[in-house]
């Protein structure tokens, strides 16, 4: 059996309750940095890969409710 890769949209808009006009398109997982050396090639090449983000937007529980590292100044 394989597991899917990705989010699940209409779940995530369920449990976070994103209004409509919004979509969910990533989610991300925390976690440890591992060793890329442990991946195989083809992850490998993406893992090292540089990467432009966006700006970092947050939120806790439910839209609208901002994580509160982003709200303490």
């Amino acid at each position: 059996m394989t597991r899917p890769i990705g989010i699940l949209p209409d779940k995530a808009r369920e449990v976070f309750g994103i209004p409509e006009g919004y979509e969910a398109w990533t989610g991300i997982a925390i976690g440890y940095e591992g060793d890329p050396a442990t991946l195989p090639d083809n992850l490998k090449q993406r893992d090292l890969t540089p990467r432009q983000r966006k700006p970092l937007n947050v939120f806790t529980g439910k839209w609208g409710n901002p994580a509160p590292f982003l709200t303490k100044r």
